[in-house]
């Protein structure tokens, strides 16, 4: 029986040594091609960082200035209307404190024409010189002084009326009572009895009760 040729033979040493030859030249061209794209992710990589970068910058950064307007615009206007409250509250004190003035005011004068009509002022009842003769003694008494009446201001405009109409009899009958007085009544240091004839005749005469008292000035008494 005779032998068939194999189909699978071996190849011949030549032929094996081409092709180790061929793997490892194309071994480098693998590796330099793994290389490329390995350099081409990395610089892809850092491009994207820093768009990505750029971008966060921009989105921080713009909002706030878009903000910072609004912010400032937001900052007058509450400085405005803390200006217009501050104004409103001035004038409101000053509203008060004017009206408290014009009450302080009013009660002030109100108070001083009180205390003016409950006042004492004086009147002039004019100069005198008296002679006395006393009787008694045997002498003559010159009698000199100035007097002057008390009364209440609110009478002021009512007593000078009623001594303008009045006034001569008034006078003669202050005269009348200093010659008829005695002389121990014109040596008494206060002339008590003589002021309260006067003050009562005076007040008949005037027909109102207007004289408070009278008072004696410069009162002089010289017997010869």
């Amino acid at each position: 029986m005779a032998k068939q040729p194999a189909d699978h033979a071996a190849p011949p040493p030549a032929t094996a040594a081409a092709a180790t030859a061929t793997a490892e030249a194309k071994a480098p061209e693998a590796a330099a091609g793994s290389k490329r794209w390995t350099s081409k992710l990395k610089i892809g990589g850092i491009i994207a960082a820093v768009m990505i970068a750029e971008c966060l910058v921009v989105y921080l950064v713009l909002p706030r200035s878009a903000a910072t307007p609004a912010a400032s615009a937001d900052s007058e206007q509450a400085a405005d209307e803390a200006d217009h409250k501050e104004a409103a509250g001035h004038a409101k004190a000053d509203a008060s404190t004017s009206a408290k003035g014009h009450g302080k005011k009013g009660e002030e004068k109100s108070t001083g024409s009180i205390k003016s009509a409950s006042t004492s002022e004086e009147i002039d009842l004019g100069e005198f010189s008296v002679t006395s003769y006393q009787p008694a003694s045997n002498t003559t008494l010159f009698i000199s002084f100035h007097l002057f009446g008390t009364f209440l201001h609110k009478h002021s405009d009512d007593l000078q009326h009623r001594i303008d109409d009045n006034k001569h009899r008034i006078r003669d009958n202050i005269i009348v009572i200093i010659r008829s007085a005695e002389i121990t009544d014109l040596t008494d240091a206060g002339l008590g009895l003589i002021k309260r004839r006067i003050l009562e005749t005076t007040n008949k005469t005037l027909g109102k009760p207007l004289l408070q008292a009278v008072v004696f000035s410069d009162f002089s008494l010289v017997e010869q």
